[in-house]
């Protein structure tokens, strides 16, 4: 989040930002919580433990106008269901 930001606000430019300006979110609400403790590799092949926080929202759109940016290593259109036991980090 960036000062002055809602939750709300921080969510949707990310989103703008992964996926496109096109893309259009009209509804957001948080749909779950997880945390967990995560080993992170750096780019120099050094590793830290770190405790992670997920927020998870259910987002709906007045459009599906997508494009991936160079981020993506994977992309996958699943259930709410499956999701949940996805590993999103």
């Amino acid at each position: 989040m960036e000062s002055g930001e809602t939750m709300e606000e921080a969510l949707k430019r990310e989103i703008r930002e992964e996926l496109g300006e096109a893309l259009e979110i009209t509804e957001v609400k948080p749909w779950a919580f997880r945390d967990d403790v995560r080993v992170k590799m750096y780019p120099d092949g050094t590793t830290e433990e770190i405790y992670m926080i997920y927020l998870i929202f259910d987002c709906i759109s007045a459009n599906r106008d997508i494009t991936f940016n160079e981020e993506f290593q994977e992309v996958a259109w699943v259930s709410a269901e499956v999701m949940k036991d996805m590993d999103l980090n």
